[in-house]
């Protein structure tokens, strides 16, 4: 009877070590999946290191983390006739059905781009930020410039750290009297447009103001003289 009751005891507690750990040899392997999987979920949205998972890529309705207020836009559908499509934003290559493209320069059309600051003072080429070809629109899900991704694997080249928020500057702003600033910053469109005619007014008042008056002191002084030499004689 003793003996059955100690191989009992035996039993339970090989069972309860055997339990253990198998609770501790899968805990400690899922902690490794997840720490040390090449794909990583979002801790901070803000600190990213390039690779998403994949519902942060795929298609959405609205785009996580970063959106321009007051625009809403939908999925774009994808065809065979997509290079028709004026809309280039969303194309795998923007480019695709442009003749002698592969003559053309950035600046053949687009000028008004080569004016931002990133041109001008930091003397950056356009592929350095859009890439090599084929350049895929900006609103194009796998696209380098896409706003989810666009701080992470553009703008960190040389800004390190740089976050979403960094990532939404604008840097090819559109003219400030144009009808698409209008759309899209009215503040500033309205703002230009006021000093713009306030400039005007004032030059417009001041100016043959100012010539009338130094005409008006010019004949004074012509008649001063005139006087005095009267005078005189």
């Amino acid at each position: 009877m003793t003996d059955i009751i100690r191989i009992r005891s035996l039993l339970i507690a090989a069972g309860a070590l055997t339990l253990v750990g198998v609770m501790s040899i899968s805990g400690v392997a899922g902690a490794a999946e997840e720490v040390a999987s090449a794909i990583r979920r979002y801790k901070e949205h803000e600190a990213s290191t390039g690779y998403y998972e994949e519902y942060e890529v795929l298609p959405r309705r609205r785009r996580p983390f970063v959106e321009i207020p007051g625009v809403r836009r939908g999925i774009f559908p994808y065809s065979p006739g997509a290079a028709r499509v004026r809309i280039r934003n969303h194309l795998a290559d923007s480019h695709q059905g442009i003749k002698f493209y592969a003559n053309l320069r950035c600046e053949d059309c687009h000028i008004n781009e080569t004016h931002d600051i990133h041109t001008t003072r930091a003397n950056l080429t356009c592929r350095q930020c859009h890439g090599g070809e084929p350049i895929a629109g900006i609103e194009h899900y796998f696209s380098s410039m896409n706003p989810i991704r666009r701080h992470a694997y553009v703008c960190a080249k040389c800004h390190e750290g740089s976050s979403v928020s960094f990532a939404s500057y604008i840097v090819h702003q559109p003219d400030p009297g144009s009808m698409g600033a209008r759309k899209n910053f009215p503040a500033l469109y309205y703002t230009y447009w006021f000093m713009l005619v306030l400039l005007i007014g004032t030059l417009a008042f001041f100016i043959p103001h100012s010539f009338l008056v130094g005409l008006r002191e010019l004949l004074e002084k012509k008649r001063t003289k005139k006087n005095d030499g009267d005078d005189a004689h």
